[in-house]
């Protein structure tokens, strides 16, 4: 079999931070608030980030890698998070996570007949970031507790007011002077390999509707607006594998974990992970796996 599949350490890690998405396949609601039990209960939180913008308030010291540009951000943070920039959140000392709260861009702009991606806050060129006083942390910290009362409430009307705090925030926020300290600014290298990285890593958890995935080393080359054969050399360079290697990697962990923790039928897998029908996902598997999806299950 494939080392992917050996190597138990390394598919249980994997299995810890993507199992609970798995085990929630299913669309979310257009917005969800996380509480700080919730992101210290360690479990995997299942959304997309392809699909919602995030905002976050923590306090502590991160690294926020947005786009091409690493931050350093101390104290209190808030930060606001759009799903077309590739971006992750490094801990260096945490002290406080006061939770965070997702929502679509449906979500927003049907309420308030504008499209999200106009306000200045989700500029390309605006890095939403921003370290707070104590002044501002409780300003910020009012709104939050305010999105998470109603969004614990039966109230019928409920997202009325939870789309009303949210854009206070939003204008509240973009009052505010951005973290200025850079840590680190990516090479074009850099930049293209990490995009590939999160990219890749929106097209799961798989759903039944194979909506949106990206499938070949050309669909992302296209998506990221370089040559496919840049894309590869580029990708050799930094990982030592190509473009369709990566996938592949990717693809058959992702089924490997589908076919252990779902119900889901073979024919279901392989749509859901872009496959024409269940006889190239068998080909695909048995050449990489050196076993049968239905064999495998079996064994699991």
């Amino acid at each position: 079999m494939n080392k992917l599949i050996h190597k138990a350490e390394r598919l249980e890690d994997f299995e810890k931070q993507k199992l609970s998405p798995q085990q929630h396949i299913k669309n979310t609601a257009n917005f969800r608030f996380f509480s700080s039990a919730d992101c210290l209960s360690g479990n995997t939180i299942p959304y997309r980030r392809r699909d919602f913008y995030k905002v976050s308030l923590l306090r502590g010291e991160y690294i926020v890698n947005y786009g091409d540009e690493s931050i350093k951000a101390f104290g209190a943070s808030l930060s606001f998070f759009s799903p077309s920039i590739p971006y992750t959140i490094e801990e260096i000392n945490e002290e406080k996570n006061a939770g965070y709260f997702i929502f679509s861009e449906v979500y927003y702009d049907t309420f308030f007949n504008q499209s999200i991606k106009k306000f200045p806050l989700f500029n390309e060129d605006f890095k939403p970031i921003f370290i707070l006083n104590e002044e501002q942390e409780q300003e910020v910290i009012t709104l939050f507790s305010k999105i998470e009362k109603q969004s614990l409430s039966d109230y019928s009307l409920k997202d009325d007011l939870i789309r009303n705090h949210l854009n206070e925030l939003m204008h509240y926020a973009n009052n505010l002077s951005p973290a200025s300290e850079r840590h680190h600014s990516f090479s074009s290298k850099e930049r293209l390999h990490t995009i590939f990285n999160e990219l890749l890593d929106r097209q799961f958890p798989a759903d039944k509707t194979n909506e949106k995935l990206l499938r070949t080393a050309s669909d992302f080359a296209d998506v990221l607006n370089v040559h496919v054969n840049y894309l590869n050399r580029i990708l050799k360079e930094t990982t030592g594998k190509s473009t369709s290697m990566l996938i592949y990697d990717r693809l058959l962990t992702e089924s490997v974990i589908l076919l252990k923790h779902t119900n889901w039928n073979v024919a279901d897998i392989a749509y859901s992970l872009g496959f024409k029908d269940s006889s190239h996902f068998n080909h695909f598997f048995r050449k990489q796996a050196n076993a049968m999806p239905s064999d495998y299950r079996k064994q699991s």
